[in-house]
């Protein structure tokens, strides 16, 4: 697909200014007056002249100084005006494109968020949209404004002398190749700076959720060392930017010199021939240098459109970005789960890569069915369940749920019959209550109260300094990973969905913690259809069917029995997990080699 020229992207900037039509209506209006009223200024100046202060119409000495007064009054007024209209409009589109960009972040599926960097999306939906308000109020105000009022004076400049106004014409041409010129420099550097902004967000947003990390390794002088290269580039294309800026005006003027000296020279020899009055040279000379100035104007706005253009492009790559999960024009509602979940043949291949995550994976989960799913790192797993609630969609194959392919559904109501509990826990800069409660009414706190204590969390969180109101930090900063995964748990209890996913919930928790989110999750597999994935092969003994995955193969299906007397890669990974956990413990069992010997005859 071509890149889009500035003129298409500005015309699609425009389009944001459609739902406010009015009110920049009316602001032109004013902007029309405001440039009137500039003209009319600079035209007063020829009748003062030549016809009051020469004695000609001397009641014109009260008259036009009046005329002045209340032409500056009615300027100030329709200044004001669009000013504050403009202005409106301007953070309207602030406020609305950022919530059209967060509406499409959010309406993405997991493949998008696979390779971009969280810092540098909070760059665009921040830095970038900020520049673009300039674009579409502030610049499009000037161009608006100015461009009026260069029209109006043009009009006083051709009625007074057009001889005069062809001469001072003639360096506009000029006036033009720097602008487009030091425009498409202004872009180029905006675009480079507007990356560097974003990998600087990035950057922070990685060193700070990893502080731990950094500080544990010794690597704060690393990242300082990072993070200076990158507000190194920045600011090499700040400067870039204000060279530009910088270098558009004194060319500007010069030009601006060139016309008016012309003006002088030719406009001096026909007042001191008499072919015109000193007046009309000072008013078109009022008028000409008025002129210059919306002209000048026009160069520092054009400057800033190409600021905006350059944001409006990255911010375009997000807003046209396909997404790959959407519901079907015909999709149908899923309003109760009842009989299976049946992966059929399911292949899934990321885009530019050169092998699928899963081939051929085929196997069904009946109503009431506990099902795991077990392998190698890698295998496949996560991708796998992942599939269910359509996180992301199959490339091959099918995922069905009562004989409906879940493509056929509509996404919500396909995710109301789904809860997830992940390893990796996601709490909300929230009240505990709310977390809980999330997607659901808070204000059902006997319901919070019972499901908080059935996921073993009411005691801890009574014990907190605010209770079911306390603030739980970003990702649940204040709480231990017990307590978080046990918070995760509740929030699944209270949600009450007929199929549960379960995706490592135990395996980074210490044996106390592991053995009160163990019996939470005994409690909300209860009756329900669940799909876990085991770190811990201990944990699924029970499970009703074990799938072993490798390499995105189902590699073998049976319940724990069966696969151990089978032996293969379930009956492999088994015997090493158990070795290892007979390892771990044999020093607490025999003690340290010094106490050995003295154990082992006390045994005795």
């Amino acid at each position: 697909m071509s890149k889009p020229t500035s003129f298409q992207l500005y015309l699609r900037l425009l389009d944001f200014l459609k739902p406010y039509r009015g009110r920049v209506a009316i602001a032109m209006g004013c902007m029309v007056v405001l440039a009137a009223c500039t003209a009319a200024t600079a035209w007063a100046l020829q009748p003062a002249l030549d016809e009051a202060l020469s004695g000609k119409n001397p009641e014109l000495i009260y008259l036009i100084p009046l005329l002045v007064i209340v032409l500056y009054i009615i300027k100030g007024a329709a200044y004001y005006g669009q000013a504050t209209l403009m202005g409106h409009v301007g953070q309207k589109v602030i406020f609305d494109l950022r919530n059209t960009i967060y509406d499409q972040l959010t309406r993405q599926s997991l493949e998008f968020f696979a390779h971009r960097k969280v810092g540098e999306m909070l760059g665009r939906i921040s830095y970038d949209v900020t520049l673009v308000q300039s674009a579409v109020s502030t610049s499009v105000t000037a161009l608006m404004r100015d461009s009026v009022s260069i029209v109006f004076l043009l009009g006083v400049v051709f009625y007074q002398e057009w001889m005069l106004a062809v001469i001072a014409m003639l360096v506009f041409p000029l006036v033009i190749y720097p602008i487009a010129r030091f425009g498409r420099k202004m872009r180029h550097a905006s675009f480079d700076g507007q990356v560097s902004m974003g990998e600087m967000s990035s950057l922070v947003e990685e060193t700070v959720g990893g502080i731990r990390v950094v500080k544990a390794f010794g690597m704060e002088n690393y990242e300082r060392g990072r993070f200076r290269r990158l507000t190194g580039d920045f600011l090499f294309h700040q400067l870039r930017m204000i060279k530009v800026q910088a270098l558009s005006f004194p060319i500007m003027e010069l030009l601006a010199g060139f016309g008016i000296s012309g003006v002088l020279l030719y406009g001096g020899m026909r007042v001191a021939s008499g072919q015109t009055t000193a007046g009309t040279l000072v008013s078109f000379l009022a008028a000409l240098i008025m002129l210059y100035e919306p002209v000048k104007r026009l160069s520092r706005a054009n400057n800033e459109i190409q600021q905006g253009l350059a944001a409006a492009e990255r911010l375009f790559e997000i807003l046209d970005e396909r997404v790959a999960v959407t519901d079907a024009p015909d999709a149908q509602t899923l309003k109760e789960f009842k009989s299976s979940i049946c992966f059929d043949k399911v292949t899934l291949q990321y885009p530019k890569t050169d092998s699928p995550v899963l081939s051929g994976v085929s196997f069904e989960v009946q109503r009431g069915e506990v099902v795991a799913l077990v392998g190698r790192s890698g295998a496949g797993k996560t991708t796998l369940v992942n599939l269910v609630p359509r996180f992301m969609d199959v490339t091959d194959g099918s995922v069905l749920i009562d004989g409906h392919d879940v493509r056929s559904l509509t996404q919500a109501s396909l995710r109301s019959q789904m809860a997830m509990v992940t390893q990796e826990i996601v709490l909300f800069n929230d009240t505990v209550r709310s977390n809980i409660a999330y997607g659901l009414d808070a204000s059902r706190q006997d319901d919070i109260e019972a499901v908080a204590r059935a996921a073993n969390a009411h005691e801890f969180i009574i014990n907190l300094p605010d209770g079911y109101d306390t603030l739980v930090g970003e990702r649940g900063v204040i709480l231990s990973g017990g307590q978080r995964q046990r918070l995760s748990l509740a929030r699944a209890l209270l949600k009450d969905a007929p199929i549960l996913i379960l995706d490592e919930a135990t395996s980074a928790l210490d044996t106390e913690s592991e053995r009160l989110v163990q019996q939470a999750i005994d409690r909300l597999m209860h009756g329900r259809t669940v799909i876990v994935i085991a770190h811990r092969l201990s944990t699924i003994r029970h499970a009703s069917r074990i799938v072993v995955l490798e390499g995105g193969h189902v590699a073998q299906i049976g319940t724990h029995d069966e696969l151990i007397k089978q032996g293969g890669l379930y009956g492999e990974l088994y015997h090493m997990q158990f070795e290892s956990q007979l390892e771990a413990a044999r020093p607490q069992l025999t003690g340290t080699p010094d106490a050995t010997d003295g154990a082992g005859t006390g045994e005795a």
